[in-house]
């Protein structure tokens, strides 16, 4: 069993992945590999009798390329020579969607949001270490906090119940592209890809190998710091609930009162994000908290909010009210 085969199978029993599957299939080497590996895996029976998994694959259609159509007959026979279902999405963006993220964050929004719509309990994703590098430095270079530089897990729950895997997160461009040359594997290349008006080709191309002229082990040392903050972050949460005494329905807003302005944040941040809510910024955060959270009596409202929602202190308690 290669390394990628062997990665795919640790994933899949770690998180005892069973039912319906489904993988992001683009068409480039990555999801090429790992439609590839997991397709053999499951047809050599390497899981566990009680996994009982029906894969099958997901491609977007953005219409953003004149290749497009071209993808998905490549995508289809692909899956055919593999009797694997394909489902094939066709979606549109427009003008409002990509406001504030620009074209490539609104495909990136809406080909999850489309994935996320499959009946797949799981759906698998062909991210690898190099793009956990990339992206960490992207996050750095933002200003992001912890939860940022924590990248791409393994593993990420998804509402609904379905949940995100990345089975290749832990392998570099180069072994997926060495076993694809191995199994003889045919691939499509976005020319996007080599377009550094985007964000990602910029730091691809342009900005890492200057990065790793001096460093040449930088790949390996922003994933490292991916992983460590993703540690950090998850003691975060852990102590934001212990500081809101959440039950999973009710957070204490008088708990906080005598807290510092870090803890509160870091509390409120992630109360906001377990209603759904992910887009506050710290000095967001830092007004809000000023306005929910006081050592002593007054008479002033105990709210504050956002655009489309409202904080409210209720009783002790958080509230939150959507417009």
């Amino acid at each position: 069993m290669t390394a990628i085969e062997l990665a795919v199978v640790n994933c899949l029993s770690r998180y005892e992945v069973a039912g319906r599957v489904t993988v992001a299939l683009s068409g480039g080497v990555d999801s090429m590999v790992l439609l590839d590996a997991a397709h053999r895996v499951l047809s050599a029976g390497a899981l566990s009798a009680d996994a009982a998994i029906e894969l099958t694959a997901t491609h977007v259609h953005h219409g953003l390329s004149p290749n497009a159509d071209d993808w998905v007959a490549f995508c289809q026979r692909q899956c055919d020579a593999r009797d694997i279902p394909l489902t094939v999405v066709r979606i549109q963006l427009d003008g409002n969607q990509t406001q504030g993220q620009g074209i490539e964050g609104a495909a990136r929004t809406a080909r999850y949001a489309a994935l996320q719509a499959q009946p797949a309990a799981t759906i698998l994703a062909g991210q690898h270490a190099d793009d956990q590098a990339e992206t960490v430095l992207h996050q750095l270079l933002r200003g992001t906090g912890l939860a940022g530089l924590a990248a791409m897990g393994e593993m990420r729950q998804l509402p609904g119940g379905q949940r995100l895997m990345r089975p290749l997160i832990g392998q570099s461009r180069g072994s997926i592209e060495d076993y694809a040359a191995q199994r003889k594997l045919a691939w499509i290349t976005d020319e996007s890809n080599s377009d550094t008006s985007y964000t990602r080709n910029f730091i691809r191309h342009e900005l890492l190998p200057v990065v790793e002229a001096r460093f040449p082990q930088a790949r390996a040392a922003l994933t490292r710091a991916a992983r460590h903050a993703a540690e950090s972050a998850a003691m975060m949460e852990a102590l934001a609930k212990i500081d809101l005494q959440w039950d999973g329905v009710v957070a204490s807003a008088v708990a906080l009162d005598e807290l510092p302005l870090a803890r509160q944040t870091n509390a409120l941040y992630y109360w906001l994000k377990w209603q759904g809510i992910n887009t506050a910024s710290q000095s967001q955060l830092e007004d809000w908290a000023a306005q929910l959270f006081r050592r002593a009596p007054t008479d002033k409202p105990h709210q504050a909010g956002g655009h489309d929602f409202l904080i409210r202190r209720r009783r002790g308690t958080l509230v939150l009210g959507r417009y």
